[in-house]
């Protein structure tokens, strides 16, 4: 599957305020003795300080007064929190990483999972990466955003088995990312449900137009011995500068008749 078909998750920083104020709130409801020490000078006028340069996109002050808030309360979940935010904003995973594995541990929450995935991953920590969205899920099963980025990452570590039954989760919840369906047309198809792969693919192209997702569809469509559908879905393929010339071939093909029965395993999608 080229990535350059897949669709853009959302990015790793995500709007901290509203984590932040859930996180506080529900700090102070459990334990207002925690909360007290959050909200102490100087901790906490070191993490206002470090919220407002976050704001502000000033990523390196908000990290340096998160670290500080930090240092002056060791337990500033917050704190910790906003330095994640601030970490990989500045694409700094490994710092992200550490901050997150701390929220994690003071104050176990889905947002601070997924963050921590995607910084695992960045870090090509798939393994780890695995558990934190895994562990996203077992607090949230509907995050959808997790359940994306684990699928996706498996698909491109090789481990479609494993990404199967996330895919058909997002699928069966009408998820928006062409990708996912894109993913499944390509498991579905190496097993040999082509019908199957044929409804991913046209899934997938309701949400985007893709050159890639044309081809591959026309490809299924052959195998299905649908002729039509798959000259028209290949001169689709063909108005995409990436897939024009491949479109031409497999074309080609289709008006010279299908091959001889091949001796190996049937060939895979184009790539």
């Amino acid at each position: 599957m080229k990535r350059r078909d897949a669709d853009p998750l959302p990015s790793p920083r995500r709007s901290a305020g509203g984590l932040l104020a859930a996180i506080a709130l529900l700090v102070l409801l459990a334990s207002p003795a925690a909360a007290q020490g959050i909200w102490d000078e100087p901790a906490f006028a070191l993490y206002r300080q470090g919220l407002e340069a976050l704001d502000a996109k000033d990523y390196a002050k908000a990290a340096s007064l998160a670290r500080e808030a930090t240092v002056a309360y060791p337990g500033h979940v917050l704190a910790f929190y906003l330095w994640s935010q601030a970490a990989l904003a500045q694409s700094q995973w490994q710092q992200a990483a550490n901050a997150l594995e701390k929220v994690a541990a003071l104050y176990p929450n889905a947002a601070a999972q997924r963050d921590l995935g995607a910084a695992y991953q960045q870090l090509g920590r798939i393994e780890d990466a695995a558990k934190a969205y895994e562990a996203a899920l077992a607090l949230r099963p509907t995050d959808q955003e997790s359940r994306a980025r684990l699928a996706v990452m498996l698909m491109n570590a090789d481990q479609p088995g494993r990404a199967y039954d996330h895919l058909k989760a997002l699928a069966n919840a009408d998820t928006k990312l062409s990708d996912v369906y894109s993913a499944l047309g390509r498991i579905d198809y190496e097993r040999g449900d082509f019908p199957a792969a044929a409804a991913a693919f046209e899934k997938a192209l309701t949400i985007r137009d893709s050159g890639r997702s044309w081809l591959n569809l026309g490809v299924v469509r052959a195998k299905m011995g649908n002729t039509a559908g798959a000259k028209q879905a290949f001169e689709r393929a063909g108005q995409d500068a990436d897939t024009k010339d491949q479109a031409a071939k497999e074309i080609e093909r289709l008006k010279a008749g299908p091959p001889p029965a091949p001796r190996s395993s049937r060939p895979g999608l184009p790539r």
